[in-house]
């Protein structure tokens, strides 16, 4: 794999979906906490689900008990929106987006190539704007994402379809709810064909908080499981789309609260590093 070129860019905190269910909110906490505290502004876009009615209401209530002084909420259900003027507006008065769960497939479709997708990454790459996500708004963050593939089975090149994500950030790939719906063959299939990619599996109410587009620490309660994915061995390319397919050599980090991981060095970063 070429040298990853370290960039700086702004803060990422993306989840692995579920954290509305902590009773404690650790995961939005921080995510209140750098976007400003009292003084945060935030922008909740629904652009992934398909009822927004039902979940921006609910993200909105949750920050603002916890202390946020400004919340706006677009449905995002079109690319139109991407375009409206009051949405633009609020995107510049934000100090931090944080994209819904759903589909990661209708996130990318609703807001790349949109003035507000272009203006977001603009802001991002600026060094000084968080962007978060859960769920299929952490998968979409990648600069691959996995589109559908079942939990478990085999990894076979016909389980898993694949499509370009956001890119926020570079040579790698989110999967969500990892643990929790046996997600592990999604990744190798990935591997298989790709071994350019890291892959970062997100436990259910387990972040990874990214520092200026480059390594990252993990907070919640489950675990981040990360895949070096430069394979020594495939045979993806002379295998049918239904045959299982060989590979060997992925390494693998499992991370609880507090580690970290460095994708530059390749490294697992202990609490105290």
């Amino acid at each position: 794999m070429p040298e990853r070129t370290r960039t700086r860019r702004g803060r990422l905190l993306l989840v692995g979906g579920a954290e509305r269910r902590d009773p404690d909110h650790e995961i939005l906490s921080h995510f209140v906490a750098l976007a400003g505290g009292e003084e945060a502004k935030v922008l909740v876009v629904g652009a992934a689900t398909r009822e927004p009615q039902d979940v921006l209401p609910d993200y909105r209530r949750v920050f603002q008990r916890l202390g946020v002084g400004q919340v706006w909420t677009s449905a995002f259900q079109d690319r139109a929106e991407g375009e409206r003027r009051t949405l633009l507006e609020h995107l510049e008065a934000a100090t931090a987006v944080y994209f819904t769960g759903g589909d990661q497939l209708r996130l990318t479709m609703h807001v790349a190539g949109t003035t507000f997708g272009e203006r977001l990454r603009e802001r991002h790459n600026s060094g000084d704007f968080l962007v978060g996500g859960t769920s299929a708004g952490a998968v979409a963050m990648g600069s691959l994402m996995i589109l559908s593939g079942p939990g478990g089975g085999s990894v076979r090149r016909a389980d898993v379809r694949m499509g370009p994500g956001l890119g926020f950030i570079r040579d790698a790939m989110i999967d969500t709810h990892f643990n929790e719906r046996g997600r592990v063959p999604r990744f190798l299939t990935v591997f298989a064909q790709n071994s350019q990619v890291l892959g970062i599996g997100l436990d259910e109410n387990t972040a990874i908080d990214v520092l200026l587009g480059q390594e990252f620490r993990v907070l919640g309660s489950g675990a981040v499981t990360v895949f070096d994915g430069r394979v020594s061995y495939s045979n993806a390319a002379d295998a049918g789309d239904h045959d299982i397919i060989a590979l060997s050599g992925v390494t693998v980090h499992v991370l609880p609260r507090g580690f970290g991981f460095d994708p530059f060095a390749m490294r697992l970063l202990p609490p105290d590093d």
